[in-house]
């Protein structure tokens, strides 16, 4: 009988779309901001310690694909440059987003500090 409740439950839940479903704050970033696919550049427009999106993007990388990137993030007193790697989530006309699943354990104090601080408050 309790299955039965919780369905109920979430049937008349409301739906969190949009920002709200992310389960990390993104940052929005200035043009000097970069992703690094094989040497080539595609303006950050933002990104979260979960992933990132950029663009326009006109690269070959499909969804479900797994790449090595680079980040570079230079705002404000943040400088930061680090190699990844990524699942990428989608290609379209927007840009490319991408999921990481390897950050560099010796940038991730800068990469928490920068976000400590910016995604504290809107900027």
């Amino acid at each position: 009988m309790v299955g039965v409740l919780d369905q109920v439950k979430r049937f008349f839940a409301p739906e969190v779309g949009g920002a709200n479903r992310r389960q990390a704050p993104r940052v929005d970033t200035p043009p000097e901001c970069a992703v690094f696919f094989d040497g080539k550049r595609f303006p950050l427009k933002n990104w979260s310690t979960l992933g990132f999106l950029a663009g326009p993007y006109d690269g070959d990388l499909i969804a479900k694909q797994r790449c090595k990137l680079k980040i570079h993030v230079r705002q404000e007193t943040f400088d930061i440059a680090f190699d990844a790697e990524a699942i990428i989530v989608r290609t379209d006309a927007s840009g490319i987003a991408g999921r990481f699943i390897f950050l560099p354990p010796d940038k991730k104090r800068q990469i928490e500090g920068y976000f400590a601080h910016f995604a504290a408050s809107p900027r």
